[in-house]
């Protein structure tokens, strides 16, 4: 993918236009400040210069299409407006020969932090109603596996009277068909629903009538028991942590047989046991299904990752920080740090947002939004730790060998500037600011030197087989031509330039799509996620992704 991208930097070089008889000599146009690579801590940057004519004619200056004055001496200040990100500043020198010189450089302005691994991205996660019907359904399919029988048996005797009309009972079998679980957010907690359907109870009861012993066995049987509480969550430990303090109990279609007992204690036989079944429910789903509610909701928290990313160690620490309830969602709020070792020394761009419910209440399934800062501090942490550079033999990329000078070998690529990820235009951009393009002879020679930055929107979709597919937008190219050598005889023509940069965009798009497919989709609860759909948001990327 490095040398897709690599391709697509080379090959996108413009050419400046100077018109005019070839007689005339061309302005010499100077930028002394900013200098490429310069970071604009601020919302304007300086621009200051010297413009030159040894032909002594007229000679103009623009930055950023506003004429500016120059001195006797042809220098020139300025101050433009910029926005956060790479802004790219051109300048051109006019003549009344009709020559037009022009420079074009980038800077990186706005809010900046260093890429140390202190600087905090956010992250929110929503679960909808209908999402936490999923889940719940998924819970409720774990639970079902509940050994209730042996979860009984641990709260033997359910009822223990050692006195001349008394009775001890033991739970011996709890059997089910059938358990369902629906979670329904409220105000501060998750409404929690439990249905077993037909329960079946088997009990052993040994029982004293004026202190005459006897024993029994009781059935205890219902259609559904129903089991109703309110799940609370916080955060602990790092985690989402669920609680069930309280629960009711309730049968449908009831019924209950005592079989072969004295008429003075079958009314104490048929309360008591079905008292202690009640109680014996109660207490497995109070203490077996937060755990299972816990590790299904550990899905809405990502997971730590420590990887090789450009072969540039990578770990970023996920901690979850909020956990709300209202009647519409659940949300979890994270703070996310981006940590690549050798990049602690960059600067990246920053956009302090904060993910609120608000934000992503549009979301149908399971709505993940992340801070673009996240992205950024990823980004400008690899460009700082080298992990952008490289060389690339020409011969190992065909097309360029009919583009190049004959004496070229090689290309080095070296980012002035980190890459940066910006959603403020309400789409999902990219840019690059003064990648430098040094092309070299078989003796390490500088034949060329080339500096390119660009601008393109990027669109994730899902694609037919459920993964993300990047869509790479038709960039936005500014190219200079910094410095080259005799060696050069022909430059490059636009309309050269137009139909190659459509292609190499055309082969990033490729790799990177490759690149995703190979993410796998989280997984919830045992919840099937389908294709999220991915849009811009105000300072973070919103993903939706459905339960199926």
């Amino acid at each position: 993918m490095m040398r897709a991208i690599a391709a697509a930097l080379l090959l996108t070089i413009g050419c400046s236009s100077s018109g005019g008889d070839d007689g005339d000599k061309p302005p010499v146009l100077e930028i002394t400040s900013p200098a490429r690579g310069t970071l604009a801590d601020g919302e304007t940057v300086s621009v200051t210069g010297r413009v030159t004519d040894e032909s002594f004619a007229s000679v103009r200056v623009t930055v950023g299409g506003v004429e500016v004055p120059t001195a006797v001496d042809g220098t020139f200040q300025t101050t433009v407006p910029v926005m956060n990100g790479i802004a790219i500043i051109e300048t051109h020198a006019i003549d009344d020969h009709g020559h037009d010189v022009r420079d074009v450089r980038a800077v990186l302005a706005g809010s900046l932090a260093p890429t140390d691994g202190t600087s905090v991205g956010k992250v929110g996660a929503r679960a909808g109603v209908a999402a936490l019907r999923a889940i719940g359904n998924a819970i409720g399919a774990q639970a079902k596996m509940i050994n209730f029988t042996q979860a009984a048996q641990a709260l033997n005797p359910v009822y223990n009277n050692t006195g001349c009309l008394g009775a001890t009972i033991n739970i011996t079998s709890i059997n089910l068909s059938d358990l369902a679980v629906a979670l329904a957010p409220k105000p501060n907690i998750l409404s929690t629903d439990v249905t077993i359907s037909n329960l079946d109870v088997r009990l052993a009861a040994n029982f004293k009538v004026a202190c005459i012993g006897g024993s029994t066995t009781i059935t205890l049987k219902a259609t559904k028991a129903k089991v109703h509480g309110d799940l609370g969550a916080s955060i602990a430990a790092g985690k989402i942590a669920t609680s069930l303090p309280a629960a009711t109990v309730t049968f449908e279609n009831f019924s209950i047989d005592v079989g072969g007992v004295p008429g003075a204690i079958e009314s104490l036989l048929k309360d008591q046991a079905r008292d202690g079944v009640a109680r014996a429910l109660e207490s497995a789903i109070k203490s077996k299904v937060p755990p299972i509610a816990n590790n299904a909701l550990a899905g809405l928290v990502a997971k730590p990752l420590s990887t090789s990313i450009l072969g540039a160690d990578t770990s970023i620490s996920v901690t979850p920080t909020k956990v709300s309830l209202s009647s519409d969602e659940l949300f979890v709020g994270l703070d996310t740090k981006v940590r690549i070792t050798g990049g602690e020394g960059g600067t990246a761009l920053t956009t302090p947002t904060t993910v609120t419910p608000d934000a992503m209440g549009q979301t149908q399934g399971l709505g993940v939004a992340l801070d673009d800062d996240i992205a950024n501090q990823l980004l400008a942490g690899l460009w700082s730790a080298d992990a952008f550079d490289m060389s690339i033999a020409i011969d190992t990329i065909p097309a360029l060998g009919a583009l190049l000078d004959d004496d070229a070998r090689t290309i080095d690529v070296k980012l002035a500037l980190p890459p940066t990820v910006s959603t403020a235009s309400g789409e999902l951009e990219l840019a690059i600011g003064d990648a430098m393009l040094t092309i070299r002879d078989e003796f390490g020679t500088e034949v060329q030197s080339i500096a390119l930055s660009l601008r393109t929107t990027l669109e994730a979709e899902p694609s037919q087989s459920g993964k993300i597919l990047l869509t790479v937008g038709t960039p936005t190219v500014y190219a200079q031509v910094v410095a080259e050598s005799a060696a050069v005889d022909e430059p490059l023509e636009d309309s050269q330039v137009e139909a190659i940069v459509t292609g190499a965009w055309g082969l990033v798009s490729v790799k990177a799509d490759d690149a995703l497919s190979n993410l796998p989709l989280p997984t919830i609860a045992g919840v099937q996620l389908g294709a999220p759909t991915v849009e811009a948001g105000d300072g973070f990327v919103l993903a939706d992704i459905p339960l199926q």
